[in-house]
């Protein structure tokens, strides 16, 4: 049951999560150089819901950064 409340919450609270990372979107792209080094930051899904029940902030941080790699044209 607890799995299914979590399966239905982190949608919700990732979603969420997403409004702090819209910071980036007031600023201006930067050109391609500004992509050196530029990776995508992947995690598991668990690590996801470890992340956002032990560190919310760290969540919102990474998908700011991975935002402003996609707007940068960094990656698709």
């Amino acid at each position: 049951m607890k799995r299914l409340a979590l399966a239905f919450l982190l949608p919700c609270i990732l979603g969420m999560s997403g409004c702090g990372a819209m910071r980036w979107m007031s600023e201006a792209p930067q050109n391609a150089s500004s992509c050196a080094g530029w990776n995508k930051i992947r995690i598991k899904p668990e690590t996801a819901v470890y992340l956002v029940k032990n560190d919310f902030s760290a969540s919102i941080d990474i998908d700011s950064h991975n935002l402003n790699g996609q707007r940068n044209g960094c990656w698709k």
